[in-house]
């Protein structure tokens, strides 16, 4: 065997180019043949569907029977596209393959019910249950499938994730709320702002202007001062030589022992 090496290092001829545009064509031609099919299916089952959703409404209302069968083959083109090019792989992609075999039973089941009604055959008890109770609700069901889809999509976790951490933050912004309310402080402000109030709503009522608000007292500590104070004398009826000389207490002396 040719290594990869060696193989990269071999040119490309002239018949190997013709070869693989030949194969591109055919490829094209076989999908666009796949594609032509699958919508003449769709135009098969849709007049059927049509025909059998005609009958569930009022003939006044033939436009939500278009509708329905809406409903039904654009969920045939929606879901093989979607599973391609969007499902993510897990959960979601089940439910769109899940989604897509009840899509597809439905319109058979609805085809071969609106082929016997036109032939006015006898129906098995299976399959007039479900037309009575199953045809009337298809587009509801299909349309649930498609919601599960969305929900189920790996973007909603990221937005459930912020929700859940916004939600968090909300819980502890609470809790310290709650905290903060039995704080002095707290309750010193909403005391002097509920009286700033009631002073400006009696003043309002009585024609007086409002004083200003004493300002909150704050707990301080006494501070003793090492400085000694002077004493203040006051003399009625004294001129100027008459006025006391007052001296700054001097530093006790100590007294002297006797005989010394």
């Amino acid at each position: 065997m040719r290594s990869r090496d060696s193989l990269a290092d071999t040119p490309v001829t002239l018949g190997d180019l013709m070869r693989s545009q030949r194969r591109d064509a055919l490829k094209a031609a076989a999908m666009f043949m796949a594609v032509a099919l699958y919508g003449a299916v769709l135009l098969y089952t849709g007049v059927h569907n049509f025909n059998l959703m005609s009958r569930t409404v009022a003939p006044d209302q033939q436009l939500f029977a278009i509708t329905a069968l809406l409903c039904l083959e654009g969920a045939a083109i929606f879901l093989p596209l979607a599973i391609h090019f969007w499902l993510a792989p897990g959960p979601q992609r089940l439910v769109g393959y899940l989604l897509y075999a009840a899509n597809f039973t439905i319109v058979v089941l609805n085809t071969i019910l609106d082929a016997m009604t036109n032939r006015a055959e006898a129906m098995p008890d299976w399959l007039h249950l479900y037309a009575t109770f199953i045809v009337p609700a298809t587009p509801v069901l299909i349309g649930v499938g498609i919601a599960f889809i969305f929900i189920l999509d790996p973007s909603k976790k990221i937005h459930d994730a912020r929700a859940a951490a916004e939600a968090a933050s909300m819980d502890a912004m609470a809790l310290h709320m709650r905290e903060a309310a039995n704080r002095d402080d707290v309750n010193q402000a909403i005391r002097m702002a509920a009286l700033k109030d009631m002073q400006e709503a009696t003043g309002r009522v009585v024609g007086v202007r409002p004083k200003g608000l004493p300002a909150p007292k704050r707990a301080t500590q006494a501070k003793t001062s090492r400085k000694s104070t002077r004493s203040e004398v006051t003399v009625f009826n004294a001129g100027p030589r008459d006025m006391p000389e007052l001296a700054e207490p001097g530093k006790p002396r100590s007294r002297k022992r006797a005989g010394g």
